[in-house]
């Protein structure tokens, strides 16, 4: 007897272990093995890319595979992440804020062509092509305004309560500029979403993200969902974590920049599977959502870029991208990347294919995605591509230098206007060879109309084209624009930036050389001064970018107020551009004195291309940068 009751002990606590292991990973179609070998794959992965935890929910037409997590949620009480925890997804927030407006143009309250002046004139924007060239609702939805990205104060709100209304947008104006004709090209810019969210509050009269509670999330039962407007811990709340130099920093929460439309969406496994299942199938059972099928084809649909004008829908559309990246059916969906946090949401809703992943820790979710990708298309088979030879006639007058044209923001990134232009070199038959700059040449296959694609992908995501004006234009490599453009003006600039940067190594090594002579006094200490002094400002520059790029990663709420940290990058840019001024100063002064020929040019040619350096960097606002106040 005694025997039997151990035996039903046995097998009952089995039972019960089973149903624990199965609710914290939460199969809900019995589990396959092929699933266990991917999960086992993933967390290889996870232990290669130093990923605390996963968020993981996976969909196949009606099936849910898988919707749960792996790994921990909190790595100092090792608590592990199930399809409860709750993720920040960032800038998949921008989904379901496009979702929003979208179920406002279905109620006919919006169109994609409203003119932002119309909709709300008060919000403080600048655009001088605005009369014949309105920024328009659409615009704002695929990154086409012209606006710049988020300036860096404002990434983060640390004045202890979230902004609402017309204020949430006035603290974005520095970066609602367009800086060219809104539609001719996309510029990911976070500000124009927190436009959108604002558009949502005047057109709904309730806070935004009310209104995608009640008219979305409710519906659909996603009841652990929020926006978190406040930057507090809530339960079931993953920690966001950021992993350098072989350890993990806890990162806290912020309560978001401007009203918080761009980047706040909270959502666990549980919760993005039942959107997910919607997103597939949205007519199927939902009498309280109002989108259908047709509302979230217009959504994937690029409207207003000069590349779609031309054919190419590969690209930004109603708050989701299209990726070519996999050789076998296409993704789009979006992914978002905050403090401590990287989350993807892809789907495929004509094949049935749908899922979420997120991290808490600020790294590359691509070896993970690809696993997946992997995994739900191993039985498909590769579409063959035909290609189609180029009309030498129409595409040759066009081969030349093009220069990139979109940078997400003017400041940080107007070198990529110098460097990163390509060459359109040759036409061989159906390829169109293009020369990137550092030695690597695509060979783009020609499908027709000017559209292109890569070897191994399965849609075109490049064209070539005339703009309104007649000027040739190209687009590709994930939404970069390029103008064509003349290659002597762009080497004129890149000569001397090259020249300045070997002045700015001699004049290390000179001081490094320097140094130990002056010590014994084999030279004076002043002529060292002609070498030593630019060299500490280039040094000082190197260690404030260094510190720029830190406190961009692990301490955003440094930037929003003059500290230490602020005041150390402002002094150490600024002592550069100085140091610069003064070593030329002195070599003025010291000219006469230099006996050596070669001397004198050595230190002139130093000191010639450094002022260059320190002229560019202060034209583009890199010499002393009040970023406390930008």
């Amino acid at each position: 007897m005694n025997k039997l009751i151990i035996l039903f002990s046995i097998l009952l606590c089995m039972v019960l272990s089973s149903k624990v292991v199965n609710a914290q990973l939460q199969h809900h179609d019995v589990p396959t093995p092929a699933m266990d070998q991917l999960l086992k794959k993933i967390e290889g992965v996870l232990q290669q890319e130093h990923m605390p935890g996963l968020m993981i929910a996976i969909i196949k037409n009606d099936s849910t595979l898988f919707s749960g997590g792996l790994g921990y949620v909190d790595l100092e009480q090792k608590i592990k992440v199930d399809s409860t925890t709750r993720f920040h997804l960032a800038s998949v927030t921008k989904f379901f804020v496009a979702i929003g407006i979208q179920n406002l143009i279905a109620e006919g309250k919006l169109k994609l062509s409203d003119r932002l002046q119309a909709i709300a004139p008060e919000i403080p924007y600048s655009n001088k092509w605005e009369s014949t060239h309105p920024v328009r609702l659409v615009h704002l939805l695929e990154h086409t305004a012209g606006f710049e990205d988020i300036m860096l104060n404002k990434m983060v709100n640390m004045t202890g309560k979230p902004l609402k209304g017309i204020n949430a947008v006035q603290d974005q104006k520095n970066s609602l500029t367009s800086r060219w004709k809104p539609g001719e090209r996309m510029s990911y810019s976070n500000p124009g979403y927190n436009v959108l969210g604002y558009i949502i509050e005047k057109v709904s009269d309730i806070p935004w993200n009310a209104y995608i509670q009640q008219t979305l999330l409710k519906p659909l039962a996603m009841n652990s969902t929020l926006f978190d407007l406040s930057g507090e811990s809530l339960q079931h709340y993953a920690k966001g974590y950021d992993f350098r130099n072989g350890k993990y920093t806890l990162l806290p929460l912020y309560i978001p920049s401007s009203n918080g439309a761009s980047s706040a969406l909270v959502s666990n496994a549980s919760d993005m599977t039942r959107f997910m299942r919607f997103l597939l199938d949205p007519g199927k059972s939902y009498a309280d959502v109002l989108l259908r099928e047709h509302d979230f084809l217009e959504m994937e649909k690029v409207h207003s870029t000069l590349a779609s004008q031309h054919g190419l829908q590969t690209g930004y559309a109603l708050g989701n991208d299209l990726f070519p990246n996999n050789k076998k059916i296409t993704f789009r969906g979006h992914n978002g990347k905050g403090e401590g946090f990287s989350s993807w949401i892809f789907f495929n809703r004509e094949a049935g294919l749908a899922y979420t992943i997120s991290t808490n820790c600020n790294t590359n979710l691509w070896p993970v995605s690809e696993l997946i990708e992997d995994f739900l298309t191993k039985n498909m088979e590769i579409p063959k591509i035909h290609t189609v030879k180029i009309d030498q006639s129409k595409i040759g007058p066009m081969l030349g230098y093009y220069q990139f044209m979109n940078p997400k923001n003017e400041r940080w990134e107007f070198y990529r206007r110098i460097f990163e232009g390509i060459n359109l070199l040759a036409i061989d038959n159906d390829k169109l060879i293009i020369d990137k700059g550092n030695g690597q040449v695509d060979s783009l296959l020609h499908i027709g109309n000017g559209l292109f694609h890569l070897k191994g992908d399965i849609i075109p995501s490049f064209v070539i084209g005339h703009d309104n004006e007649g000027h040739p234009f190209f687009q590709g490599y994930g939404n970069r624009f390029y103008s064509k453009a003349s290659y002597l003006p762009i080497l004129l600039q890149k000569i001397p930036i090259y020249l300045g940067l070997i002045a700015a190594l001699l004049s290390i090594v000179y001081t490094i050389i320097g140094i130990p002579l002056a010590f014994f006094k084999k030279i004076k200490f002043i002529d060292l001064c002609l070498v030593l002094l630019p060299s500490l400002g280039i040094v000082s520059f190197l260690i404030s970018y260094r510190i720029l790029g830190v406190t961009d990663a692990i301490h955003k709420e440094l930037y929003t107020t003059l500290n230490s940290t602020t005041l150390s990058i402002f002094a150490g840019m600024l002592f550069f551009g100085v140091s610069v001024v003064v070593g030329a100063y002195l070599l003025y002064k010291r000219w006469s004195q230099l006996g050596r020929k070669w001397i004198k040019f050595t230190l002139a040619f130093n000191i010639i291309f450094l002022l260059y350096l320190a002229v560019l960097f202060s034209i583009h606002g890199w010499i002393g940068i009040p970023i406390w106040s930008m």
